[in-house]
């Protein structure tokens, strides 16, 4: 079976094709705005794609311009034979706002892409406005059982590959990721169902996904990003997260409030992992606030 990974309408007139860090990127890009201010750039987590903000993209598109990428190895960018490595990641974030040349960015980025935004503004502060950082990225966090297993070459992907049996168990496998994943509306329930069928059947995205994963758990073992690197940041910096997200308690949440110097802390209530899916429309009153 070949993915689709199609695009929902309301976004196609937003697509584009870049090439940033050497590696083909599809993204929605806004365009030019009247408003002077950064541009929202958008960042999504890992195994995930830019239509993780389908919601919040039109929101905030009304405030200026937003870009929404898919990350190399993931939905419709290149998915080049690599180690995909966070220094890897941040670099194309980087690549990407001097190739539109953007000079500034307010950088939003959920779970893993949180992550991805942190090491643009520990590396590139110049590049970045302001942060919003979307339930994560994790904070020495222990494995669980099922992460230990994917740390295994081939038993990790044998795991994955079994999602494949049927669309609905791949469907069920989102569950620990929302609040209440059957209080979404009956569409968004459908296009998630149809997504991860087109994940599960991916190799490509297989391979990135397992690489990115077994790289953050060496870099999360060496103890990354430490205390007194975070104590560095200068930059204006918001931590949302889900009061019920399963995947990274609220806890790293008020660890990095700690760690970074003047950050604000925001909880959603009745909400999981993925803000931008469950809470749009609360998340998007944050980013502006």
């Amino acid at each position: 079976m070949k993915p689709k990974f199609t695009v929902p309408d309301h976004l196609k007139p937003y697509q584009r094709r870049v090439t940033a860090n050497g590696v083909g990127l599809h993204l929605y890009d806004s365009g030019a705005a009247p408003s002077q201010d950064p541009p929202f750039v958008l960042i999504h987590g890992l195994g995930d794609e830019a239509d993780s903000w389908q919601k919040v993209f039109p929101l905030l598109a009304g405030r200026g311009r937003v870009v929404a990428l898919d990350l190399p190895g993931f939905g419709r960018s290149d998915h080049p034979k690599r180690a995909y490595t966070l220094p890897f990641f941040a670099d194309t974030v980087v690549a990407l706002l001097e190739q539109l040349k953007v000079p500034q960015a307010v950088l939003v980025g959920s779970s893993f892409g949180a992550g991805v935004a942190l090491r643009v503004a520990l590396r590139r502060a110049d590049l970045v406005a302001r942060l919003v950082l979307v339930g994560g990225p994790p904070v020495r966090s222990k494995l669980g059982r099922l992460q230990m297993m994917f740390l295994i070459p081939g038993q990790g992907e044998k795991i994955y590959n079994s999602f494949r049996v049927s669309q609905e168990a791949a469907y069920e496998s989102l569950r620990p990721y929302y609040g209440n994943l059957d209080a979404l509306p009956p569409e968004d329930r459908q296009f998630l169902r149809e997504r991860v069928w087109d994940r599960v059947w991916s190799d490509d995205q297989r391979r990135a996904y397992f690489s990115t994963f077994r790289w953050l758990a060496l870099e999360g073992l060496l103890g990354r990003p430490s205390p007194s690197q975070l104590g560095q940041l200068r930059i204006p910096t918001l931590i949302v997260w889900g009061e019920q997200d399963r995947v990274i308690p609220a806890e790293a949440g008020r660890t990095l409030q700690r760690w970074i110097p003047g950050a604000k802390l925001q909880i959603i209530p009745g909400c999981g992992h993925l803000p931008q899916q469950e809470k749009p429309l609360e998340l998007v009153r944050l980013i502006l606030q």
